[in-house]
């Protein structure tokens, strides 16, 4: 009876207890690669200000469609003068609107040029979310990466400790000399100095990821990801049929488009304009009224935008060359991805299927050797060795593997930053 209430209490603590904290209190809080790219693409500094952009040149292309202001002008002449000209009895009234009429295609040619503009900053924005991603996924694998290397710095020490237990057993036994627990003092100081170091990593690159959303602080304190899952490479010749549709090379050509269209817009400049004026006229002392015509233009003796053009010229020429060093900047640089992700991949897959095995297995014989006094010390100490560089050897494999992943499917030429 005194039992079954001693458990209807436990339980009752236990609910009221999980009512007062929530699981996040002691629960591990993780974060998912999808998770990381939402936050980073709503929350990345980087790509508010690029945002900001496309945003300036949709103002200029509203503005380079409007029509110029018609001008509204009055005039008085023959007033608080001498003799027949005092007060206002001879005032000769003028009251005019002008239009300057555009020649040339002028309007039309300024808006061409700020479409290709505001196109190019939408190619841009994209191109630096290309650019933002390959970080984030650098960054994300990175953390993931020190994550396992901390887990194995933990597996590390634990076995340490197992052996310098194991170890001391034997010389307080009289079985082996003081010098084996030296030694495996040594290597137990040793994994716990790794450990810290791993621990180090990790939160270093913890901090490092949080940034790219803008926080100085990791809410999260795992991440999860596919790590150990790895697909062979796809054929280069794929690779390079999807290069057409990066953004970079999209920017770079509307880029070019807009600089040939401000060619045209040059041009069309040194055709002079005519602005055509209609008005009324008064005369105060005759009561004569009637109506004002008139026509002016400029005459292009001397200016003709000759230096405008030229620089527009050299702008269109500049804007295709590079246009093609972009095109084969990114070639170049899927060909080195695309060969160091064969490379790791092929890495990755030969310590899975054997070197890993054999090593683990090595360990095992060796470590049950050892108590059974069939192996030497050292010859444990060098398979355990063995087995975890083995074993950094496969997550450095995997997250080469990975970051080459980013360099081909966010491939960019853009500095990386927030």
């Amino acid at each position: 009876m005194y039992e079954k209430a001693w458990k209807s209490l436990y339980a009752l603590i236990y609910t009221i207890f999980l009512l007062c904290f929530p699981c996040e209190v002691f629960c591990e809080t993780t974060l998912s690669f999808d998770e990381a790219v939402s936050k980073t693409l709503s929350l990345s500094p980087r790509l508010r200000i690029a945002g900001s952009e496309i945003n300036e040149k949709a103002g200029a292309q509203v503005q380079s469609s409007l029509l110029p202001n018609p001008v509204a002008a009055y005039s008085v002449e023959n007033v608080l003068g001498n003799k027949n000209w005092q007060g206002w009895e001879s005032a000769e009234s003028r009251y005019e609107v002008g239009q300057l009429i555009e020649l040339g295609g002028k309007r039309g040619f300024r808006y061409q040029t700020a479409k290709f503009q505001y196109y190019a900053s939408q190619a841009g924005f994209e191109a630096k979310q290309l650019s933002v991603l390959n970080r984030l996924l650098k960054l994300f694998t990175s953390v993931v990466a020190s994550q396992e290397n901390l887990q194995l710095a933990l597996d590390q020490t634990r076995i340490a400790e197992e052996v310098y237990k194991t170890v001391s057993a034997k010389v307080e036994a009289g079985k082996v000399s003081l010098i084996q627990q030296n030694k495996a003092e040594i290597a137990l100081s040793t994994a716990q100095i790794n450990l810290e170091k791993a621990r180090a990593d990790f939160f270093k690159n913890r901090e490092r990821l949080s940034t790219l959303w803008g926080s100085s602080y990791p809410d999260f304190e795992r991440a999860v990801f596919p790590f150990y899952e790895i697909d062979l490479p796809k054929p280069i010749e794929k690779c390079l049929s999807d290069l057409r549709e990066n953004p970079e090379l999209l920017r770079s050509q509307m880029e070019h488009l807009a600089a040939h269209q401000n060619l045209n817009l040059e041009k069309s400049l040194a055709i002079p304009d005519v602005t055509v004026t209609l008005g009324y006229k008064t005369l105060q002392d005759t009561g004569n009224k009637g109506m004002i015509l008139g026509a002016s233009i400029p005459i292009p003796l001397f200016n003709q935008n000759q230096g405008n053009i030229q620089k527009a010229r050299a702008q269109t020429v500049r804007t295709h060359d590079q246009y093609i060093e972009l095109e084969l900047a990114l070639e170049n640089k899927l060909s080195i991805a695309h060969r160091e992700l064969a490379r790791a991949y092929m890495e990755a897959e030969k310590i899975r299927s054997t070197v890993l095995k054999a090593a683990v297995q090595s360990f095992e014989l060796a470590q049950e050797g050892y108590k059974e006094g069939k192996f030497e010390y050292l010859d444990m100490l060098d398979s355990q060795k063995t087995l975890f560089e083995v074993r950094e050897r496969y997550i450095q494999a995997l997250l080469n593997y990975h970051q080459s992943i980013a360099d081909i499917e966010y491939l960019n030429t853009l500095e990386e930053g927030l």
